[in-house]
């Protein structure tokens, strides 16, 4: 009987210190806190990774006996930014920037041609790897189609890779890769673009016929594909 109080007694006074850390999983005092990054590692342009932060977030409950705790997570948050221009460098609005990537949004260029991406990618033991590619104004030809004019940009699609480990300190890197600080976009009619399809594909063909030129054609020896009865011919003579 005195085993079974005592486990009742510590029972509820670990029930007590856990309520009032915080762990208990209730909303008003279990709430999500915000962490800041010690040190980065700016091997990226200035400004491509702004606000960033190490968030905890609520993961689920885990269950003792009668208590529920609150379990959270760890999640490398923050804006990746950039700058769409035209071929004056004058920025350009409206512009809408997709990703192919896990945990991250799109975005639209605002008045200044800015985007800002924002993503938020889970942390597993220290470290945060996360990859992506931009597709920048996807839908530009159909635009096309319909408006007759719209904006073609320079480069379709650009991957890159964003990196943090907690275990250094909180060190970031960001692999740009084929992604520019600036990426331009040209405004072009139905017209010039059919016109520079035409021309592209000019190109192409006679490109592939003067490499056909070039080659020389290889002396076929008789064997046993060709026509038996041809051989049969040419044995009798």
């Amino acid at each position: 009987m005195k085993k079974i109080i005592y486990f009742l007694l510590i029972t509820y006074h670990l029930s007590l210190i856990t309520i009032f850390t915080g762990c208990a999983g209730f909303p008003i005092i279990g709430k999500k806190t915000t962490g800041k990054i010690t040190t980065i590692n700016e091997n990226f342009n200035p400004d491509r990774l702004t606000d960033l932060g190490v968030i905890k977030k609520l993961a689920g409950y885990k269950k003792f006996l009668f208590i529920s705790n609150a379990n959270y997570t760890d999640w490398f948050e923050g804006f990746l930014r950039g700058e769409i221009v035209n071929e004056d460098g004058v920025p350009v609005e409206n512009i809408q920037v997709m990703v192919d990537g896990i945990g991250f949004e799109n975005a639209v260029t605002d008045v200044n041609g800015v985007y800002k991406i924002r993503f938020s990618v889970p942390i597993v033991k220290g470290i945060s790897d996360a990859n992506g590619k931009l597709i920048i104004h996807p839908k530009w030809e159909s635009e096309l189609e319909i408006k007759g004019t719209s904006y073609q940009p320079a480069v379709k699609d650009a991957p890159f890779r964003i990196y943090y480990n907690g275990n250094a300190g909180g060190v970031v890197a960001l692999n740009e890769g084929k992604l520019p600080p600036k990426i331009i976009v040209k405004k072009i009619t139905l017209g010039q673009y059919k016109t520079e399809t035409k021309k592209k594909e000019a190109a192409e063909k006679s490109t592939e016929s003067s490499t056909k030129k070039q080659e020389k054609p290889v002396k076929k020896e008789p064997g046993f594909e060709d026509d038996l009865f041809k051989q049969l011919e040419n044995f009798n003579k």
